[in-house]
């Protein structure tokens, strides 16, 4: 029995031995000091994205130099990995809106991530990143269903009629008037029948260097309308006469219409084109091109070569010409002394 309790003791005494020496060189590594530079990512990132912003807002790449137990050094590589998120306004980041520049050693060591792993934070690369922060605002704004290439009967129906648009205050300062489109391209639908689409919401152009601050909610809109024809047609009042010759002509002769206009010229195309003939925005012509001809002297009636219309606008007809016939130009010809 004797041999027995002494083997069992023996047992004990050696299993303690390697618990005690275990603890002393988990202790013993936890103080030893080390040091170690890894890379990571750390990313700018307000409290309160509703109410401000900060550019950059992508991820910085940064090496850093620690100093620590093993342990700790773990640690701090998996908050790296993973990326430490800097909040201006805490860990010493100035937060109000202007531009600022962040001394990242001293930033990093103050951040939770870093601070509670027990590591010292010696060196960052880059030393230092700017940033900016800024006010955003929100505000109600109604949209506007735009068909540039149709014709539509009755009302145009659109769910949400109001939307909510936060940018930043900058932005909003430098636009005016806010609006919000909803842009239906309407080329592939069938005519005589009630629609249904549902299309992005768009900011203006003007808002393009603000565009990855901006947010419209709901990004989307329904559109109802009863399409009539996905093309507007329009009768222009007076089209101008333009006469194109070669130089050779032009040095030897003078040649002008007698009378400056074609008058009642209908036309047909995208909504957004014809939209351009009647607001005076693009400027039409009615061109006869004499090319390397060389007139005869006094009057001569000559068709319109070409007309000078926005893409996709074509002629259905001039007053006074046959339906698919070019009206006539009166020219007269006189030569050069």
């Amino acid at each position: 029995m004797s041999a027995r309790r002494d083997w069992r003791s023996d047992l004990v005494n050696v299993v303690a031995a390697a618990v005690v020496a275990l603890l002393v060189w988990a202790y013993a590594n936890d103080r030893t000091r080390e040091t170690a530079t890894l890379a990571g990512t750390v990313r700018l990132a307000v409290a309160d994205p509703r109410a401000q912003y900060v550019d950059p807002s992508a991820a910085i790449t940064v090496s850093v130099e620690l100093r620590g137990s093993r342990r700790s050094i773990e640690r701090a590589e998996r908050a790296l990995r993973a990326g430490v998120a800097l909040a201006p306004g805490t860990d010493g980041l100035p937060g109000e809106p202007g531009t600022h520049e962040a001394r990242l050693q001293g930033t990093l060591q103050l951040t939770a991530a870093i601070a509670e792993t027990g590591a010292e934070v010696v060196r960052v690369r880059p030393e230092t990143a700017s940033y900016t922060v800024g006010t955003l605002v929100t505000e109600q704004v109604p949209v506007s269903p735009l068909l540039p290439s149709a014709a539509v009967q009755g009302e145009i129906e659109i769910d949400p009629a109001v939307v909510s648009v936060t940018l930043p205050s900058e932005a909003r300062a430098a636009v005016g008037r806010l609006a919000v489109d909803a842009i239906v391209e309407t080329k592939n639908l069938e005519p005589g029948k009630t629609q249904q689409v549902d299309v992005d919401l768009r900011l203006p152009e003007s808002l393009a260097r603000w565009n990855e601050l901006c947010r419209v909610v709901p990004p989307r809109a329904k559109v109802t309308f009863a399409l009539l024809s996905t093309n507007a047609q329009y009768t222009i009042p007076s089209v101008p006469v333009r006469v194109s010759m070669s130089p050779a002509t032009a040095s030897a002769w003078d040649v002008v219409p007698v009378r400056a206009q074609v008058s009642g010229v209908v036309v047909t195309g995208p909504r957004a084109a014809i939209d351009a003939l009647k607001s005076g925005t693009f400027v039409p012509a009615a061109v006869v091109d004499l090319g390397d001809g060389m007139p005869a002297a006094g009057r001569s009636s000559l068709a319109v070569t070409f007309w000078r219309l926005p893409e996709g606008v074509s002629v259905v007809e001039a007053a006074g010409t046959p339906r698919g016939q070019e009206p006539a130009v009166e020219l007269e010809a006189s030569p050069r002394r």
